[in-house]
């Protein structure tokens, strides 16, 4: 039987503006998923479409997406 500590991955638990959750429970809703299976499936996109964050409001493209 597996375990936590067992389960390939990670986890993390992150803290949200009230606007920011709002905007995630209104993205979930849209797309039909939970807001975690949403919010991982947000985050994924976001580290394989950026390889920075410079500043708030300023990224930096993936080195696959310059090409």
């Amino acid at each position: 039987m597996a375990n936590a500590k067992s389960i390939r991955g990670g986890s993390v638990l992150v803290h949200l503006s009230e606007e920011t959750n709002q905007l995630l429970v209104e993205s979930s809703k849209r797309s039909g998923r939970s807001k975690t299976r949403e919010a991982k499936i947000r985050l994924e996109d976001s580290l394989r479409s950026f390889s920075d964050l410079a500043a708030t409001g300023r990224r930096f493209e993936s080195a696959t997406d310059c090409e």
